[in-house]
């Protein structure tokens, strides 16, 4: 870490420029309020800057300015006694800058004079300029704010030395010169795709306005008229370099959110124009292969209708949508995010499409869903159907369907445990699992494991013919696996009774879970009075 040296009688000031560099520049900061302690300082650390007063209580005489020249510390002046001539004296060649003390603008100015020093040391700065004294002038400035310049005498020796060294990062150059003059330079330079982006200062003694309109429209950054003022010189190339360390900042932000970061763009239709890095590789497509495509690419089939309808209804609207969305993988799997979708608005407060930030929590959802899935099956389990059974059947009437809960067991299973063993109890209950999530496959049905032999479905429908259809076609595929049990007669075939629980929406009466539950049992034990492997039917309410 970089380390700074204060030397100051004053604690406020100290404790102000301490906490500004600590917290703006992350800087290792050290302070002296004397002569002594600052020598001492010093001759037992290596500082990359100083930042001093010009008068101290054991040093009124300038002894401190001495003293730092003496060791060839870059130096910053800042004090309210501060004498321009002290820029350009020979016996402090280190001063860097004067910087006048006030608590408003000289504390600003210093804290971004400091940022911008730290940012150009080392930086390599191209001087381009025919006339020796003046290049040699121009130098001596730059390396004050700890510049490595190279100097070339005129356009032509300019684009030599750049196709040499790849690091340079400014230009500074001369517009009257031999062979290439700086117009020609810009024009040269901005026309190749390596220095497109290469900063350019053009220093010129003509004050002409149709000049300065040319070398502005083909890419100078600025224009400085001959003489050369230092601090005007130093102003806009430490200005240049602050707006360079800007937007690199903003490009290492943009690349950390890029990369890190699950959003996306869509117009008003839903058709995606912009993407992270991180969307691609959670979802496993390229850009290529998203950009133009609607955004239900990644729907997954688990995901209700209704779901993705409250959404568009909701953003349509002009309002943010939150929620958890389960999407669909380019090679087919899945994976979980937390989604904020929210409009953006023209300037006159139109809907001109949709962001969309998303946070990955797969792996706290496989974690939900292993707690509530049963292990056998890899059905929903018990604690999952007491969580969503109530809010099921509400929205069920809510939205004017019928609601139905089927409650069903395979028959004499403890006779097909104690004559064929429990491991082939156990692929029987695989089995009948999975002709259920075949047999109840719309988004509208939930199955569940609920104990033992014991399973529940959760269903909404548009009439109750459509239960029955669904009931019943459950019922036969069981009985289509033609599982051998010899013990459960007529058939010997493994079979199941179903007690089904129907409430319509037109009804008036509210029910709690417990009673529908209660009625589904009962039909249950009527279906097993009755004979086994049928349907019994309780419709509850008017």
């Amino acid at each position: 870490m970089k380390k700074i040296l204060i030397i100051e009688a004053s604690s406020v000031f100290i404790n102000m420029l301490k906490n500004m560099f600590i917290k703006n520049i992350g800087m290792k900061v050290f302070s002296a309020k004397s002569l002594e302690e600052a020598s001492y300082l010093i001759d037992t650390h290596n500082f990359f800057l100083v930042i001093s007063n010009l008068v101290l209580p054991d040093a009124l005489n300038l002894e401190i300015l001495k003293l730092l020249a003496k060791h060839k510390l870059p130096t910053i002046v800042f004090s309210s006694r501060v004498e321009s001539n002290l820029l350009n004296n020979p016996e402090y060649p280190n001063i860097i800058d004067y910087v006048i003390k006030d608590f408003n603008y000289g504390i600003n100015y210093l804290s971004h004079l400091v940022e911008a020093i730290e940012y150009c040391r080392g930086k390599e700065v191209l001087v381009v300029d025919d006339s020796t004294a003046v290049s040699k002038n121009i130098q001596q400035i730059l390396e004050k704010i700890l510049l490595k310049v190279h100097v070339a005498k005129d356009g032509v020796n300019a684009i030599e030395l750049l196709a040499k060294n790849s690091y340079i990062s400014l230009i500074i150059s001369d517009y009257n010169m031999p062979n290439m003059n700086g117009l020609e330079l810009i024009k040269t330079l901005k026309s190749d795709i390596k220095y497109s982006k290469l900063p350019i200062l053009i220093i010129t003694g003509e004050n002409d306005n149709d000049l300065k309109i040319k070398l502005y429209k083909y890419g100078a950054n600025d224009v400085i008229l001959k003489p050369v003022l230092e601090e005007e010189l130093s102003s806009k190339i430490i200005h240049i370099f602050l707006n360079m360390k800007q937007m690199e900042e903003i490009s290492e932000f943009n690349k950390i959110v890029d990369d890190n970061v699950i959003t996306s763009s869509t117009d008003t239709s839903g058709k995606i124009i912009l993407v992270s890095n991180a969307f691609c590789e959670i979802s496993g497509y390229t850009r290529e292969e998203l950009i133009g495509k609607n955004h239900n690419i990644l729907r997954h089939p688990d995901m209700p209708d209704l779901l993705y309808v409250d959404l568009w209804k909701t953003i349509t609207s002009g309002k943010v949508w939150r929620g958890e969305l389960k999407n669909r993988k380019k090679d087919g799997s899945y994976y979980w995010v937390d989604a904020i979708i929210e409009p953006k608005f023209s300037k006159d407060n139109h809907i001109i499409g949709f962001n969309a930030l998303r946070h990955n929590i797969t792996d706290k959802k496989k974690i939900y869903e292993l707690s509530i899935t049963d292990g056998l099956t890899s059905l929903y389990n018990r604690r999952h159907f007491n969580d969503i059974a109530d809010s099921v059947l509400e929205n069920s009437l809510r939205n004017n369907k019928i609601f139905a809960f089927v409650l069903l067991d395979v028959d004499n299973f403890k006779k097909y445990n104690d004559n064929y063993g429990h491991q082939d109890g156990d692929s029987v209950l695989i089995n009948l699992a999975n002709v259920l999530k075949e047999s109840f496959k719309r988004s509208e049905d939930t199955v569940f494991r609920l104990g033992g032999e014991e399973f529940g479905v959760l269903i909404s429908a548009k009439s109750i013919d459509d239960i029955y259809t669904l009931v019943e076609s459950a019922r036969k595929n069981i009985e289509s696996l033609s599982i051998e049990h010899k013990l459960n007669p007529p058939l010997n075939t493994v079979t199941a009774s179903f007690g089904v629980a129907i409430i319509s929406s037109s009804t008036k009466d509210k029910f709690i879970l417990d009673t529908v539950y209660k009625q589904a049992d009962d039909a249950l034990y009527e279906s097993k009075e009755r004979g086994r492997n049928r349907i019994t039917y309780k419709q509850l309410g008017n």
